[in-house]
């Protein structure tokens, strides 16, 4: 049984799905995004929390580190600022980690699930999502963008759930994935932007073998963000931290969410301790350079493009693969 009902949240209105293992908090005025997941049995928050009192309101077109940088947003309809490539919107800036962060969503509820939605500003679009609780530990977010417009449009959707994490936390990827490729030039730890890496096992810049699987302990590791190379065979990828056995298990529809990328920050970025998995629709980050790569979203004009996501919670000895439906095996 999902219980849904509206509350407060550092300053603004929120709505809540509450089941017996799972709390999760949506705030619509700060980018729909989903502010707390907390794990009923044990009190344990999952997503990075901002550490003011009350949220930091979002600026449209403002870098994303200048808003609150918590919890799970969306990025859309690019992740990286960027010029728009092609069409009747070619040259068109897009702000950084997209539009819809800094904008707010309206919202309605159902008796079983949240529907959030947002239009573009400057690309004629609507992107919904409708989030529910099912088997009482997992988030199903199904997600529907529309092109209000008549002339293609491209696009890149991904997740961006801050997990907490800690030197226990291990990434999990499906053993179809061989080789990641860098895209963070901000730190010299996997070397030049575009440099590949075997999965999990490398070295870094300085010769040293590095797991990437494995988080190291605060102050002692770096940032890093990374793309799988090529298409996810399976849609799946799961965090487990082998101290509390809490496993978060994110599975998706390879066909129509190719990619996965990974930001992994040690605590160097911002003070920050987290992980976050990106699913993806392209790749890599920058909707101009998806477009040059082929490896961008495109939805004709007046169409609509719908997938989904699942997000399971549950805690196990370890993680061996997670199915299409959230889960953990």
């Amino acid at each position: 049984m999902v219980r849904i009902y509206q509350d407060t949240f550092r300053g603004f209105g929120s709505v809540i799905l509450e089941s017996n293992e799972l709390k999760v908090t949506l705030v619509p005025a700060i980018g729909g995004k989903m502010a707390s997941l907390v794990y009923m049995e044990t009190g344990q928050e999952l997503l990075w929390q901002n550490p003011a009192p009350e949220f930091i309101p979002p600026v449209y077109d403002s870098l994303y580190e200048s808003g609150d940088f918590s919890g799970f947003d969306e990025m859309f309809p690019t992740i990286s600022e960027c010029y728009y490539p092609t069409g009747p919107w070619k040259g068109i800036k897009l702000p950084d980690h997209g539009e819809v962060w800094a904008l707010p969503w309206e919202y309605e509820i159902t008796d079983t699930a949240v529907h959030l939605w947002v239009y573009g500003v400057r690309m004629p679009y609507k992107l919904e999502k409708w989030i529910t609780i099912v088997d009482e530990n997992t988030i199903k977010s199904c997600y529907k963008v529309t092109n209000l417009a008549p002339f293609a449009f491209n696009f890149i959707w991904a997740a961006h759930p801050l997990f907490n994490a800690d030197e226990h936390t291990r990434i999990i990827m499906p053993s179809t994935v061989k080789e990641v490729i860098n895209v963070c030039g901000l730190r010299p730890r996997l070397g030049v932007h575009g440099q590949r890496h075997p999965w999990p096992i490398t070295q870094d810049t300085e010769g040293n073998e590095y797991n990437m699987s494995q988080l190291s302990p605060q102050g002692q590791g770096s940032y890093d963000k990374y793309y799988v190379w090529g298409r996810m065979q399976e849609g799946w990828c799961a965090l487990h931290n082998t101290a509390s056995k809490m496993a978060i298990a994110i599975s998706f529809d390879p066909e129509k969410v190719p990619y996965l990328g990974m930001w992994v920050n040690e605590g160097e970025y911002w003070g920050q301790y987290n992980v976050a998995p990106e699913p993806c629709t392209g790749a890599y980050d920058r909707v101009d350079v998806a477009t040059q790569w082929g490896t961008v979203a495109i939805l004709d004009g007046k169409q609509t493009f719908e997938w989904y996501l699942n997000i399971a919670i549950k805690r196990v000895q370890d993680v061996k693969s997670v199915t299409s439906e959230g889960k953990i095996v």
